[in-house]
């Protein structure tokens, strides 16, 4: 009776109904949002953006200061309690990172910057909160094992794909990337490919060789792991993107792409069985044979980028004795980050960069983020299963490759490097989490399920009761930065002056026509005034290259020198003249100062000439520009250093008052 009711117009009426009911809609998870951001980072063209906001413009800068705010968002909605509280050593590191960063931006504020390097301060604030955004989200929302495993085969096979379009551009010698063109965003046109030793250097979608070397760097190793580990698909299927990355990264004529796969070896190597060695040396040495064959010439090309003389060596090492005269200005906390760009100098070297910019405290505070979260995954724990025990070593060799490829270019100032890298430090602390609860799955199991998600009223007043209750320690971290609010505040600007003495050939030898002497002559003269003049004074190397010189941080300085049309990579002197800036605290001092100047160095044009009894007519004369000097002042930015210093009180006073208040639970609980 009750199946003939079932199969009747009713029954029937009611199957028809289920079929238009909503159906559960599956939830955006963290694999999902991070298989997005790493679309944006790879496939959008590195140098483009939003012009209005600079380097902080990229699509995948802007998705990933989302993923921060939805970071935020979940954590004060609600979190799951473990029954077992882990330490996240790499989230911890990563908040000490964005502590000195904050710190150096306070301490930039103070200083008498251009507007092009406070604004690029700021802007580097947001790429820094799209790099955490990445990093967290990575870190605290991948705790499913297949859907983390899911990510990284997505990782492995864009990352295929990149290389694969480096490959086409390197065999065809054309540049897909300029033709590519998005609505709202503005390129710069630095993409494509280069040429070395008649090789073609390609890029894929990135904006220079060595961003694309430290992406292809930092995917080879997982794609390789997952190829090794991955069982029940074809061959071809399993091999094709690794095969594509390390080819890639060959074909690149890079000596970073080189030295990354190199690092990455020396870390996965000692982890393979010796059966994997075997048939990775005979893998190896065969692609290198057909890479040999197919490619000539191309052996040869590696060989000498490895000896030999080479002028981009040589362009970053020539300034290298400027780095004291930055780091004195800010030695602890630096300049901000973001300040310190080519007008200055160009050191091709991320870590000297973060050293002038985030002092010492900041740039140990950020190779402490990357050596905690290598050792994180390296030195894994064991008793996980054997694919996930595997990719702990994968992904630390990954962000070792690209930290060290770092050394060798300004990876900040490149979206694909820093997204990459912040990505692995993110799938650091999502693998060390997995492996975690994968090794206390049976005492989970034992102890029952934990307690249910807390909702936002529950969770923040519990947050409130922590803060009540340690607020001694808050006031106390509150008090600690009072003095530092009061020395922003008691931050004054600078007073800037420049102007030309122009070095003039003598009237008889003109006879009131400048084109019957050739400039090179007083130019080599000029040359030589500065000469003596800077072996007078022996000022300091930390002229910028075209920045004026208060951009430096110094509140008394000067500069005497001949203005070199050129730049770092080739002079160029064309001006028989001598450039003079002045930096004083006051418009008297600066006033003073510059007229010092200009009779010091109308008697330094002189004595030579009189020395050698060249007639007065014949001497070579200067003049000044400007009769009347200007002098202006250049302000700080006091509102802004105290509301971020605000802001990293407040942190530092809640996160010392969590810290305190689970130190205390840990030391009363049961052992």
């Amino acid at each position: 009776m009750l199946a003939s009711e079932a199969s009747g117009p009713a029954g029937g009426l009611r199957q028809k109904l289920r079929e238009f009911e909503p159906r559960p809609v599956k939830r955006i998870d963290a694999t999902t949002v991070l298989t997005a951001y790493l679309f944006l980072l790879l496939a959008v063209p590195s140098d483009r953006g939003i012009g209005p906001l600079g380097a902080a413009g990229s699509p995948s800068t802007l998705f990933a200061l989302a993923m921060l705010l939805w970071w935020v968002w979940h954590h004060v909605r609600g979190i799951r309690v473990e029954q077992a509280p882990r330490l996240q050593i790499i989230r911890i590191a990563l908040f000490v990172f964005i502590g000195m960063v904050l710190a150096s931006y306070v301490n930039s504020s103070q200083l008498a910057l251009p507007f092009v390097d406070s604004n690029g301060a700021l802007m580097n604030l947001i790429k820094i909160a799209g790099f955490a955004g990445v990093v967290l989200v990575a870190n605290d929302g991948l705790r499913d094992r297949e859907r983390f495993l899911l990510l990284l085969k997505r990782v492995a096979w864009l990352g295929g794909v990149y290389a694969l379009l480096g490959l086409v551009q390197f065999f065809t010698g054309l540049n897909f990337v300029d033709q590519i063109d998005i609505p709202g965003l503005s390129g710069a046109g630095t993409g494509g490919v280069d040429s070395r030793a008649g090789f073609i250097r390609p890029e894929a979608t990135a904006r220079h060789a060595l961003e694309y070397a430290s992406v292809l760097s930092a995917t080879l190793p997982v794609a390789l792991t997952l190829a090794i580990y991955r069982t029940g698909q074809k061959t071809v299927a399993r091999w094709l993107p690794s095969a594509l990355i390390g080819g890639a990264a060959i074909l690149s004529v890079t000596r970073s792409a080189l030295i990354g796969i190199a690092v990455a070896m020396l870390v996965l190597v000692p982890t393979w069985s010796p059966r994997v060695r075997k048939m990775a040396l005979i893998a190896g040495l065969a692609g290198l044979g057909v890479l040999y064959v197919a490619v000539p010439g191309l052996a040869g090309t590696i060989m000498g980028m490895f000896s030999g003389p080479d002028s981009s060596i040589d362009s970053r090492t020539s300034s290298y004795p400027s780095i004291a005269g930055y780091l004195m200005v800010a030695p602890w906390l630096g300049r901000g980050l973001g300040t310190m760009t080519a007008d200055y100098r160009i050191f091709d070297n991320q870590y000297i960069g973060l050293l002038i910019e985030l002092g010492v405290l900041g740039v140990l505070a950020f190779i402490a983020l990357v050596l905690i979260s290598a050792a994180c995954t390296i030195f894994r724990p064991w008793g996980t299963d054997r694919k996930i025990a595997a990719l702990g070593p994968a992904i630390g060799a990954g962000i070792l490759a690209a930290a060290l490829l770092s050394a060798f270019f300004d990876s900040f100032h490149f979206p694909q490097a820093m997204g990459m890298l912040s990505l692995m430090l993110g799938l650091a602390g999502a693998h060390w989490n997995i492996s975690q609860e994968l090794a206390a799955a049976p005492l989970m199991a034992a102890a029952g399920p934990g307690e249910p998600p807390r909702l936002t009223k529950r969770r923040i007043r519990r947050l409130l009761f922590v803060v009540l209750r340690w607020w001694f320690a808050v006031l106390l971290i509150l008090a600690a930065f009072i003095p530092a609010g009061l020395n922003v505040r008691a931050a004054t600007g600078v007073y800037y002056t420049k102007f030309d003495v122009v070095f003039q050939a003598p009237p008889g030898a003109t006879k009131d026509n400048a084109l019957r002497t050739e400039a090179s002559s007083t130019v080599h003269y000029a040359a030589l005034v500065q000469r003596i003049y800077q072996d007078k004074h022996r000022e300091a190397d930390i002229r910028p290259v075209r920045a004026p010189l208060y951009g430096t941080g110094l509140h008394d300085a000067e500069a005497v020198y001949l203005p070199d049309a050129g730049g770092q990579w080739q002079t160029n002197f064309n001006k028989s003249q001598l450039s003079v800036e002045i930096v004083k605290s006051t418009p008297e001092a600066a006033e003073q100062r510059a007229a010092e100047i200009s009779k010091e160095i109308a008697a330094l044009a002189k004595e030579p000439q009189q020395a050698a009894g060249i007639w007065k007519s014949s001497q070579i004369t200067t003049e000044r520009v400007a009769q009347t000097i200007p002098v202006g002042y250049v302000d700080v930015r006091t509102k802004y250093a105290l509301a971020v210093l605000l802001a990293l009180a407040l942190g530092t006073a809640f996160a010392g008052a969590m810290s305190l208040h689970k130190f205390v639970s840990w030391r009363r609980s049961p052992a």
